[in-house]
C-alpha cells in the first residue's frame, strides 16, 4: 500500500525528503551564524544541489503547508518526522501557505530565503511577498497565508475587507450554508484545521440544524472520481479532535450518514490511510463509542481486536482468510475462535502449553531487556553523538565534510537541550572547544563555539532546559554551566530575578554559586536593584562565591528594615568572620523583635561563633519572672551545645542543678535541651554535669548522661 501512496508524489520521494532536511538545516545555521560563516555557506551549498538535482526532474517543486504538516501535490509527507514539522511551522509562523522554487534559483535567493525565516522583524503573510522582492528573490514564489484581502459574499469571493471579518464572513458562510460545497475544498485546504474548529467552538449556533453539520463535512470529504479525498479525510480528523465533546459527537453523528458516503468508499479510505491516521481515527471512536455509525461499526471491530502489533490492514486481510497471500480454509479460521479452541484442546494441554510459553519468555528476559535498552531514543542518541565526535578527529576529513557534521552536531544539541541531556551537550563543548585551540580547521571550529554556544538563543534554551531537567543531570547541568560561565552569568542572573518558583530558584542560584569569584563583580552592581529579593539572592551569592573583599558592599544591609536581607547581610558578615560582625550580634540579641532576635541566635549556633558566647549565656542567666523567655532559652541553650565553649558550662551546670515552683515543666525542658547539647563539649569539662545527671528524675537526661560517662570511660581504658 505504501508503494502505490508513492506513487503520488511528483517528485522522487528519497531525493524530496534529502533536500527538506537538508533545507531545514540550511535555515537553522542562516539563524545562528553571520552570513558570510563557512557553515551556512556549505549547509546552502548541500541544500542548492538537492534542490537541483529535483529540477532535473521538473523545472519547480511546490510545497503547501497545513501548521506543522507539509504536502506535496495531494501527498501528505509523514506528520510525524521531526524535520518536516519544524521546517512547516518555520514557514506557518510567517503565514505561509504555499512556496514554489523554481529551477532558476541562486544560492543568494535560497539565502535570502531563509534569512525571512530566521529573522524576528521580517513581514509576515502577504507582506513576505514584498519583502522578498525587496530582497531580489525571484526565484521562490509564496502564496501566503494571509487572507486579509478577501472578503466573503454570497456565491463567490471578491478582494477587499479583510482581517478577523474574514475569518467570520468565510467560515459563517460554511455554517450559513452560503459557501457551496464545491468551495468548501479550498477552506480545507487553506485554513488549519486546528483554527477552523477553534473558530466554530465559539460560533456554532446552539439550534444549528443538519445542514451546518453537512456543509462543514462536505468540504472534507467531498467525493471524487475515486471517492472520498485520503488527504482532506485526515484534515477532517485534526478538525474532529480539536471540536468541543458536543460539537464533536454531533459531526461523528452525520460524517459517515453523508449520501455520498458509502460503504465501499469507507473501506477504501480507511485502507488508505496512514497507521497515525488509522490511530487518531480509533482514538476518536474509542472516546465517543455510542455515537459509532452503522457504516463504520464493523471496521472499528476489526480495529479493537487487533492483535498487538499488527496493523489495522493486517487484520482487514486476516477476516477475508488472507494471511501473508496465503489463502485459509474458513474451517481453519473457525477452529481459532475461542470457544472452538476450547472443544478441540483439554484444560490440561492447555496448561502444559503455558508452561512452554512461560520458560521460553523467561529464557528471553535478559537478552530483550539488553536489546530494549541498547535501542532506547537516548542510547542511540548518545552513540550517534559519540560516531559524529570521532569522525571530527579523523585525520583524513575534508573541509566540507568537518562543516557538515558540525552542522549535524549543532542540531544533535538542540535536542539534547530540550531533553535535558547536559553531559552530552558538555562532551561536545569540550571536544569542539579542544579544536578551537589544536588541529587544521581552528577557524570552522571556534565558529561554532562563538555563534551556537554563546548564542542568546542557546543560552535562553539551557537556562529553559536547566529550569525543568537541572536537577535530574545536576553533574551535567554543572559542568556545562562552568564551561560556559562568563557567557551565562548575566542571563542566569535575569533568569533568578524573574523566577517565582522558590525551588527553581534555589537550583538556578546554586549553580551560580558554582560558578565562583567570576559572578562577584555583576553581582555586587545588582545590590542596588529595588526589589529586596533579588538584594537577598545577590548577597547570598557573594556569599557562596567567596567575595570577601566586596563585603563593604554588603555591611549597609546589615541595618535595613527588610529583615529578610538584614539576615543576610548578618549571616554573610559572620560567615567572613568581619571585625564588626559580633556587634551587630549583640544589637539583634538585645533587640525588640523575637524572630529576628531567634533567628540571629542560630546563626550564631551555625556558624559557632564562640565570640557571641557571653552575650548569650547574659540573656540566658536573666530572670524570668513569667516563664515568657522559655522559646529563648531553649534556642540559645541549642545554640551554645552547637558551640561548644567550655566558658558556659558553668551556667549550664547551675542551671542544670536549680529548681523551680512555678514553670517546672519548662525548667525541666531547658534542662533536657542541655543535656541534648554536651557532645561538642570537651569530655574532661563536662564529668561533673553527667554526674548530676545521673541523679536526675528524667529518664533521657539519666540515658544521656549514663551513655556518656560509660563512652568517656572506655575512652580512659
Amino acid at each position: 500500500m505504501e508503494e502505490d501512496k508513492s506513487k503520488k508524489i511528483p517528485v522522487d520521494a528519497k531525493l524530496l525528503s534529502d533536500a527538506i532536511i537538508e533545507l531545514n538545516i540550511s535555515r537553522r545555521s542562516v539563524g545562528l551564524y553571520p552570513r558570510d560563516h563557512p557553515i551556512i555557506k556549505e549547509s546552502l551549498v548541500r541544500a542548492f544541489d538537492f534542490l537541483r538535482n529535483l529540477f532535473e526532474l521538473g523545472h519547480d517543486i511546490t510545497l503547501a503547508v497545513a501548521k506543522d504538516v507539509l504536502m506535496v501535490g495531494d501527498f501528505v509527507l509523514d506528520a510525524r518526522n521531526p524535520v518536516f514539522k519544524e521546517f512547516a511551522m518555520s514557514l506557518h509562523r510567517k503565514g505561509i501557505a504555499t512556496v514554489t522554487f523554481y529551477s532558476g534559483l541562486t544560492m543568494e535567493e535560497l539565502l535570502g530565503f531563509h534569512e525571512l525565516l530566521v529573522s524576528k522583524d521580517a513581514a509576515a503573510g502577504q507582506a513576505m511577498i514584498e519583502y522578498a522582492e525587496k530582497k531580489g528573490i525571484r526565484s521562490i514564489k509564496f502564496i501566503p497565508l494571509d487572507i486579509s484581502k478577501f472578503s466573503f459574499v454570497e456565491d463567490r469571493l471578491r478582494e477587499e475587507g479583510g482581517g478577523r471579518a474574514l475569518w467570520e464572513s468565510y467560515i459563517s458562510g460554511l455554517l450559513n450554508g452560503k459557501l457551496a460545497g464545491s468551495d468548501g475544498e479550498g477552506v480545507a485546504l487553506g485554513i488549519p484545521p486546528e483554527d477552523i474548529a477553534s473558530f466554530i467552538n465559539d460560533r456554532m449556533p446552539p439550534d444549528a440544524n443538519e445542514m451546518t453539520y453537512d456543509s462543514v463535512i462536505t468540504s472534507y470529504l467531498k467525493k471524487r472520481d475515486s471517492g472520498i479525498r485520503t488527504e482532506l479525510f485526515s484534515k477532517f480528523l485534526s478538525f474532529i479532535n480539536n471540536l468541543s465533546p458536543q460539537l464533536k459527537g454531533q459531526f461523528i453523528k452525520r460524517a459517515f450518514n453523508q449520501p455520498f458516503v458509502q460503504s465501499a468508499d469507507i473501506e477504501r479510505l480507511v485502507r488508505e490511510l496512514t497507521v497515525y491516521d488509522v490511530e487518531r481515527l480509533e482514538r476518536i471512536f474509542h472516546e465517543n463509542t455510542s455515537l459509532i455509525p452503522e457504516s463504520l461499526d464493523n471496521l472499528l471491530n476489526k480495529l479493537s481486536h487487533a492483535k498487538a502489533g499488527e496493523s489495522f490492514f493486517d487484520t482487514l486481510s486476516a477476516e477475508h482468510g488472507g494471511i501473508d497471500d496465503i489463502q485459509m480454509d474458513e474451517n481453519i479460521l473457525q477452529l481459532f475462535k475461542d470457544d472452538q479452541f476450547k472443544k478441540f484442546v483439554s484444560e490440561d494441554y492447555q496448561k502444559e502449553l503455558n508452561k512452554m510459553l512461560q520458560g521460553s519468555q523467561a529464557k528471553t528476559t535478559v537478552l530483550a531487556e539488553e536489546l530494549e535498552k541498547e535501542s532506547q531514543e537516548q542510547t542511540v542518541d548518545r552513540k550517534f553523538s559519540e560516531i559524529t565526535l570521532e569522525l571530527l578527529e579523523t585525520d583524513f576529513i575534508e573541509k566540507e565534510d568537518y562543516l557538515s557534521l558540525l552542522s549535524r552536531i549543532s542540531i544533535m544539541t538542540d535536542h539534547f537541550v530540550e531533553t535535558g541531556r547536559f553531559s552530552e551537550i558538555s562532551e561536545i563543548y569540550n571536544a569542539v572547544y579542544s579544536h578551537t585551540l589544536t588541529g587544521k580547521f581552528k577557524d570552522e571550529a571556534s565558529g561554532m563555539v562563538a555563534y551556537f554556544f554563546h548564542s542568546k538563543e542557546f543560552l535562553s534554551k539551557f537556562i529553559e532546559s536547566l529550569k525543568v531537567w537541572g536537577k535530574v543531570d545536576r553533574e551535567g547541568a554543572l559542568r556545562l554551566s562552568k564551561v560556559n560561565k562568563l557567557h551565562l552569568i548575566i542571563p542566569l542572573l535575569d533568569a533568578v530575578s524573574d523566577e517565582t518558583a522558590a525551588s527553581v530558584r534555589k537550583f538556578l542560584l546554586d549553580i551560580l554559586g558554582s560558578l565562583g569569584s567570576d559572578i562577584v563583580p555583576e553581582v555586587t552592581r545588582r545590590l542596588n536593584d529595588e526589589r529586596w529579593y533579588v538584594v537577598r539572592n545577590m548577597i547570598y551569592l557573594l556569599r557562596e562565591a567567596g567575595g570577601i573583599k566586596h563585603v563593604g558592599y554588603v555591611r549597609r544591609f546589615a541595618r535595613v528594615q527588610n529583615r529578610k536581607v538584614c539576615l543576610e547581610a548578618i549571616k554573610t558578615l559572620i560567615h567572613f568572620k568581619t571585625g564588626d560582625a559580633l556587634s551587630y550580634i549583640k544589637l539583634y540579641l538585645q533587640c525588640d523583635d523575637p524572630v529576628l532576635r531567634d533567628q540571629v541566635v542560630k546563626l550564631t549556633g551555625t556558624y559557632k561563633y564562640k565570640g557571641a558566647v557571653p552575650h548569650l549565656l547574659q540573656l540566658l542567666e536573666k530572670r524570668d519572672v513569667f516563664g515568657s523567655k522559655l522559646y529563648d532559652k531553649l534556642s540559645i541553650a541549642r545554640a551554645l551545645g552547637k558551640i561548644g565553649d567550655p566558658r558556659a558550662l558553668p551556667v549550664l551546670t547551675k542551671l542544670c542543678r536549680s529548681k523551680a515552683i512555678l514553670y517546672k515543666a519548662a525548667l525541666n525542658e531547658l534542662k533536657v535541651e542541655i543535656f541534648r547539647g554536651l557532645d561538642n563539649y570537651p569530655p574532661a569539662a563536662i564529668t561533673g554535669l553527667l554526674e548530676t545527671g545521673l541523679r536526675s528524675k528524667n529518664d533521657e537526661i539519666r540515658t544521656i548522661s549514663e551513655k556518656m560517662l560509660g563512652e568517656k570511660g572506655a575512652g580512659d581504658v
